[in-house]
């Protein structure tokens, strides 16, 4: 068995590495190909919602110098007709920098610096930058800049600025980004100037994450004229794309978004909405397909040890289990021949649990055989002890029936009367043939038992039956009511100024019968009651207690069934005997019984 499990899992393992193992290298290649370009695709595509994202607040911000009263107010003035024209420029430079450095700097960290020009005096009434401005630059050429132009030709219409040298507010003139706005008055339609936002393209890159698929892989982000606004070499900032980019920037078109192959490079394109900016991701393809076949041979080493081990496992394993189980097959046959008092060795694995059951097992039938043997002596201990209660019948029978004979003769009538009933009753305990007798045998042993009492104790008591004729024919153990009539007429009725009453009622409920025996005698207190429940009852007729009857039908019956005892000081006592229905077989058969 150890050799075919080895040998199966082997075979199983194998074919699984083997069929799963090449479906899911050849699956993980074919992914993770996709998934790189789709990453680079979704990268670029991120990019250029960072940018829209960024650059809508520009767009709000390029719209103060219209919705600030006092910026478009000051873009009205014609400052030659004021008696002291650089004193009032002053202050309103000073006003719209206030504006500039709390109302827009404030919004957003992209912008490098802030311009606001007015056509009218053809000056800078307001810019960010209050320590260097190249006026030289501003008088002869910043007005004639191609996108300085086109600003002014939009007619108020936001203009996404490509890359361009920032001449007029920066010492180094740094390449910078735009967005550019022309002031027109609503009313007039007047061009009053503009107002320019510039971005440095060192600030672009925080609006993406830096990412290499590849250790060659290439970014780039290009403007509308096409030239480059960012590139991870630096001198290639501001050149042409297609200057930089060669053969890779022929493909790329002005599409929203695009993906292209060619003999060397994979290239992936975006388009911002806002700008018209473009992402560019350029991957070498043999450096993306070299990091995959390093992938694939790094799945196909493990998969290699993976299989040895797992092949170790399964004969680990297959001798785990079938060296627990031979154990298990030597102890069980020792079993099978009688020997239970065996103990399983192995407590560990699944097999131990196992063993740990077959133990429990083992230990619950010696502790049933146990018990039965106990209860088995204890049930005929209890039979004996009934039997002893039966007062030498034979003898005492034929003696009794010679008395009565003698007292008939003599004419003593109630001599006669109580022989006759206290012979019936040596007849019946005389019946040693079964523990069981009906309903009805029971009841006329009880009539006649009472009746020897009634003679006794001088008309003191008297009992009312009230009994479902349909309970008559059940059988009962014997001698379940004569110890419950037997305290009630001793102690019960014992020192009473008044007559005692005794009621027996039988009846059948939900395929119980009830025996219900109570009286209005004194009743007991609770110390009583336990110690009526402990002892046996000392009268030598009847040897047989309330714990006798308690065990008996305990024995016979099991739980759920049994005797319960109420009752009160001065109130009387209530026993009730609950037992199973149990039909005897024939009416032929009780009046045969009966007359044995």
């Amino acid at each position: 068995m150890k050799y075919k499990l080895i040998i199966a899992f082997s075979c199983f393992i194998i074919a699984s590495f083997l069929i799963i193992g090449g479906a899911l290298s050849w699956l993980y290649v074919d992914s993770n190909r996709s998934m790189i370009l789709d990453a680079a695709v979704e990268n670029n595509k991120q990019i250029v919602k960072n940018i829209d994202t960024s650059l809508n607040p520009l767009l709000r911000i390029s719209m103060f110098p219209v919705q600030d009263r006092s910026i478009f107010q000051v873009m009205k003035k014609d400052y030659t007709t004021y008696p002291y024209p650089l004193y009032e420029r002053e202050k309103d430079f000073d006003t719209i920098n206030q504006i500039i450095r709390n109302g827009m700097l404030l919004y957003t960290d992209l912008i490098d610096s802030v311009i606001i020009y007015q056509n009218k005096n053809k000056i800078v009434v307001g810019r960010s930058n209050g320590d260097y401005m190249d006026h030289h630059y501003l008088q002869n050429e910043f007005i004639n800049e191609p996108y300085v132009q086109k600003i002014l030709q939009k007619n108020g219409l936001y203009v996404p600025v490509g890359v361009h040298p920032d001449k007029l507010v920066s010492f180094h003139n740094d390449p910078v980004v735009s967005i550019g706005r022309a002031v027109v008055d609503p009313y007039t339609k007047e061009n009053l100037g503009f107002i320019m936002l510039n971005i440095g393209v060192d600030k672009l890159k925080t609006l993406w994450s830096d990412i290499h698929f590849t250790d060659h892989t290439k970014f780039y982000l290009i403007d509308d004229n096409r030239n480059i606004i960012y590139s991870k070499n630096r001198s290639e900032i501001g050149q042409a794309a297609a200057h930089v980019l060669g053969k890779d920037f022929e493909p790329i078109s002005s599409n929203e978004e695009e993906t292209r192959g060619n003999k060397d490079n994979y290239i992936m394109t975006s388009k911002s909405n806002t700008s018209n900016w473009i992402a560019v991701t350029i991957i070498p393809k043999n450096e993306l397909f070299s990091l995959l076949d390093v992938m694939l041979r790094t799945i196909m080493i493990s998969l290699l040890i993976f299989l040895g081990l797992s092949i170790l496992a399964s004969i680990y394993i297959a001798t785990s289990i079938t060296k627990p189980l031979s154990i298990l097959e030597r102890k069980m046959k020792l079993v099978s021949q009688g020997n239970l008092d065996v103990k399983m060795d192995v407590r560990h694995g699944e097999i131990g649990k196992i063993n740990l059951t077959v133990d429990h097992m083992l230990t619950d039938i010696r502790r049933m055989i146990d018990k039965i043997y106990k209860d088995e002596q204890e049930k005929k201990q209890l039979e004996l002890l009934a039997l002893q209660s039966q007062i030498r019948p034979h003898f005492m029978y034929n003696t009794l029936n010679v008395i009565k004979w003698m007292a008939k003769i003599q004419g003593s009538t109630g001599i006669e009367e109580a022989l006759t009933a206290f012979s019936s009753v040596i007849k019946f305990t005389a019946k040693a043939e079964s523990d069981y007798v009906t309903i009805q045998e029971e009841i006329d042993f009880i009539q006649n038992y009472t009746k020897i009492l009634d003679f006794r104790y001088l008309n003191k008591f008297e009992v009312s039956y009230h009994i479902q004729p349909s309970v008559l024919h059940y059988k009962t153990l014997k001698f379940l009511l004569q110890p419950l009539v037997e305290n009630a007429v001793f102690h019960g009725f014992d020192d009473i100024d008044y007559k005692g009453k005794l009621k027996i009622e039988i009846y059948e409920e939900s395929d119980v019968v009830i025996m219900v025996v109570s009286d209005n005698g004194r009743g007991m207190s609770r110390t009583e009651q336990e110690g009526l429940n402990q002892q046996a009852s000392i009268d030598k007729l009847n040897s047989i207690g309330l714990n006798n009857i308690r065990k008996r039908i305990q024995l016979n019956f099991g739980e759920g069934y049994g005797l319960w005892i109420t009752s009160e000081e001065m109130n009387g006592t209530t026993a009730k005997i609950v037992i199973p229905t149990m039909k005897s077989e024939t009416k032929t058969e009780q009046s045969g019984a009966g007359e044995s």
